[in-house]
């Protein structure tokens, strides 16, 4: 089993879009940095706080892998074994 870190990307419009890091420290600079980047952008609007989650996944075997890529599957949810939050991201 590995450990990830990762954020919400969206939480209002695609709460299911993940962007995971290694560490914590890391999945939270870019959140923040995402976050900057949309406040930036005028045509986006309110920016929602982000979940930061801690993610144990399962390094898919090749059938999974296969099945995922193959048949538009989520491959995402298919090897995400727990996800718990750790932290919410605003400003």
């Amino acid at each position: 089993m590995t450990t990830l870190y990762a954020y919400e990307v969206s939480p209002v419009t695609n709460p299911d879009r993940l962007y995971f890091a290694a560490t914590l420290d890391e999945c939270r600079s870019a959140a923040y940095q995402q976050r900057s980047e949309l406040r930036a952008d005028p045509d986006y609007g309110l920016v929602s706080p982000m979940p930061i989650y801690k993610v144990e996944m399962e390094i898919p075997d090749l059938r999974t892998l296969l099945n995922g890529l193959n048949n538009s599957d989520d491959l995402t949810n298919a090897i995400i074994i727990d996800r718990k939050l750790v932290e919410t991201v605003s400003d």
